[in-house]
């Protein structure tokens, strides 16, 4: 075909796409409003002066995502851990880290309407039923109740209506993937009205071990929640909501690179316990699997009341429960060294009142007190293996218990913040906040660690508490180039407790004291936000710089011979700084575009006694911070009359830069002849996803074809040396795919 053939053809091929039918489903050729909820009020998105990412309900349903570490893809400068949910940890602007020490806690709060869902294992939540989700970016402490140093993702439940309906779907995928979803709407009375949804998830392994013949990696859980609101008077709004969680699973931690000690698999002291799998992303041998069994639940009572004077009143009462149960072959290999078992649990209890000022052009306010308690518990214990004679110390014997340690920390903590906004001309508005934390830690713990031998692990007891104050203030302008388009700058500051590493710690450890410093930050942000091209076009950007003080770093420490220390220690500086940018794009009525770019470069400005013997990580790049991630979405309605429905057609392309996994930023680990493995650095990757839905034009039934990763990009998510010695790493899931149904009645 000639050049002047294919003009021809793209021309005609324009010419019909416009002469199409809009479908049923076609938006306006305007893009949408969006409105947040960031400040606990309903604002235009582009009028608050704070780096938002906002998901909608119909987009997570476009995009397939069922989880909320799915989400890491949509927002820029966010990452999610992928792996157990042990130690699940979410990344806002290079800043996160897990929390699976009961004595460390998480910089990114993440909150259902309102209320704190607690430590690593209760972060990774299915988003069903959902209104949308929020990313906000950059301290949150005189927004939320519970404090937030880096940022805060707030998920939006669906509020029920008074009409009888519902839905139910049916996913199927490969890797025998099977989730049945079931909700319903149910008007309980003339005021009152109930939301009731079901989710049921499995999903089999992607990873083989080879000696046990299981699949690991796998998914297993079922998730319940209901909503019931009710408007007891005109000015008296009651919601209840209880949610619970059960998941029972073959985890995984990692594929095992080497042998324990770091040796390699068949040059190694112990021959070839890997027997061959080294070399395949996607198998392990091991004696044993990792179980991970989580049970979450939790009730929340929220009321809000207007007042005579227009004012409005809000109490959020709420409790949560989180117990997880986990057990790992802490050597990864066929060869019985020891065991780990661990069992943690977490009751918390929060109240939070708020007086919010009616809205107002000239001066408005919220202000807040927050009452928060935390029980921690933890049981965590070693076991010597088959194969544990080997070190030829007569202390460690075969099936005994050869490190025994619990403890229990108990947080109480109470926050006085504000936020107010005044509007100092009719373009100009001032915006400041103010956050009052009090936080008190006390722990009783104790580890045993006599019969240890090789590994030398700590015999002690410590009882002690700590107290931490903060003030921490904000204040941003905000002025109006227009009505649709808005200029930002903002300051904020942020505050993280000190706590204690109550895990597998060395006698030098416990000697040198547990206890680690709280963090404080301070971020300046500029921003643009704006809807452009006569509302086709939507802009986000922002450009920031957080300056971290005393950084806490989690992290495993070589202590050489095949020895490993877990350390939480303080880094003197940290930097973060880079922008963002967001857009979405209104083709036409059927088609649309949206992108984000983020840049980042987050780096220990001081860090003295990293990694082993003490290194100076001061320059290095944190970890699980990429330099660069992007996403380019595409989706396009086309009308199917003869089938009464619309066809859906969507795309996204989403791409990482590489990324550090440790402080000492490590690249690979050398083997004993020589030869290299996947270690410290994950190479830059991108991943291609897609959906297809066939849509009734009466909204009474959708048909979806999906699929994740199509390009089968294997590329490394996570690596690590751990306590044994091993090297271990993760791979991405590969290529998914599968068909979803739902019928709505």
């Amino acid at each position: 075909m000639n050049t002047q053939h294919v003009k021809l053809s793209i021309l005609s091929g324009a010419i019909l796409l416009a002469l199409q039918p809009q479908s049923a489903f076609a938006q306006s050729d305007k893009i949408e409003t969006i409105t947040v909820t960031s400040q606990k009020r309903v604002e235009r998105l582009i009028d608050v002066p704070i780096s938002v990412t906002n998901i909608s309900e119909l987009e997570l349903s476009q995009r397939g995502i069922k989880q909320l570490r799915d989400v890491q893809d949509l927002a820029p400068n966010l990452q999610m851990s992928q792996g157990s949910d042990f130690n699940a940890s979410i990344m806002i602007r290079g800043v996160g880290a897990n929390s699976r020490n009961i004595g460390f806690d998480s910089r990114v709060g993440v909150y259902i309407d309102g209320v704190y869902l607690g430590q690593s294992p209760a972060i990774n939540q299915g988003l069903v039923d959902l209104a949308r989700v929020e990313v906000l970016r950059g301290p949150q402490g005189t927004l939320f109740g519970k404090n937030a140093i880096a940022g805060a993702i707030n998920l939006i439940s669906k509020k029920p209506s008074d009409q009888l309906e519902g839905k139910v779907s049916l996913n199927l995928g490969n890797f025998d993937m099977t989730e049945l979803n079931a909700q319903l709407n149910l008007p309980l009375g003339e005021n009152t009205n109930a939301n009731v949804f079901i989710n049921k998830f499995e999903q089999q392994g992607h990873v083989y071990n080879e000696l046990t013949e299981q699949h690991v990696g796998g998914k297993d859980g079922t998730a319940a929640r209901v909503n019931v609101v009710s408007k007891l008077t005109e000015r008296l709004d009651l919601s209840f909501s209880a949610d619970v969680t059960l998941q029972d699973r073959l985890a995984l931690g990692g594929v095992p690179l080497t042998g324990p000690l770091g040796k390699h698999p068949t040059l190694g002291p112990f021959g070839d316990v890997l027997n061959g799998t080294a070399t395949d992303k996607y198998a392990a041998y091991q004696d044993h699997d990792m179980n991970e069994d989580k049970q979450i639940w939790g009730g929340s009572l929220i009321v809000d009341y207007a007042l005579n004077n227009d004012f409005s009143f809000k109490s959020i009462t709420a409790y949560r429960d989180t117990q997880i149960e986990i057990g790992i072959d802490a050597d990864y290999s066929s060869l019985g060294l020891v065991e780990t078992y661990y069992n943690d649990r977490y009751q918390q209890t929060s109240q939070e009142f708020q007086l919010i000022s009616p809205q107002s052009d000239a001066f408005d306010y919220i202000v807040g007190l927050y009452l928060f308690s935390l029980d921690s518990s933890s049981t965590r214990d070693a076991f010597g293996g088959t194969h544990i004679g080997l070190f030829g110390d007569p202390r460690i014997v075969p099936g005994q218990q050869v490190i025994a340690s619990y403890g229990e920390v108990d947080t109480t903590s109470y926050a006085l913040f504000g936020n107010a906004n005044w509007q100092l001309s009719s373009d100009l508005k001032l915006g400041f906040g103010l956050r009052y934390s009090h936080e008190e830690k006390a722990i009783d713990w104790s580890i045993d660690g006599s019969r240890s031998g090789f590994f030398n692990m700590a015999t002690g007891q410590v009882k002690d508490s700590r107290s931490d104050v903060n003030l921490s203030p904000s204040v941003n302008l905000n002025y109006a180039l227009n009505d649709d388009s808005q200029a930002y700058v903002r300051f904020s500051t942020g505050f993280k407790s000190g706590g204690y590493n109550l895990d597998f710690v060395t006698s030098e450890t416990l000697a040198d004291g547990v206890e680690f410093s709280d963090e404080s930050v301070v971020s300046y942000e500029l921003g643009y936000k704006a809807q452009l091209l006569e509302n086709r076009l939507r802009l986000n950007s922002s450009v920031f710089v957080a300056k971290y003080d005393d950084y806490q770093v989690n992290q495993f420490i070589n202590l050489g011979g095949g020895r490993s220390a877990i350390s939480i220690t303080n880094a003197a500086k940290v930097t973060t700084q880079g922008a963002e940018l967001e857009l979405a794009y209104q083709a036409t009525s059927d088609f649309s575009v949206m992108a984000s770019l983020g840049l980042l470069d987050a780096t220990f400005d001081q860090f003295d006694g990293a990694g082993s013997q003490g290194g100076d990580a001061s320059g290095n790049y944190l970890p699980n911070a990429p330099k660069v991630t992007a996403n380019v979405s595409g989706q396009y309605y086309m009308p199917i009359a003869a089938l009464s429905s619309t066809l859906m057609l969507r795309g996204d392309y989403n791409y990482s830069g590489e990324q550090f996994f440790n402080a000492q930023n490590d690249r690979d680990y050398a083997l004993g002849d020589g030869t290299t493995v996947d270690y410290g650095l994950g190479e830059s990757y991108s991943t291609v996803n897609a959906r297809i839905s066939l849509l009734s034009d009466s909204g009474d039934w959708e048909l979806s074809l999906w699929g994740k990763n199509l390009a089968d990009s294997d590329h490394l998510t996570h690596s690590v040396r751990e306590f044994l010695g091993a090297i271990i790493g993760s791979y991405a899931m590969p290529r998914t795919y599968g068909a979803e149904i739902t019928i709505n009645f």
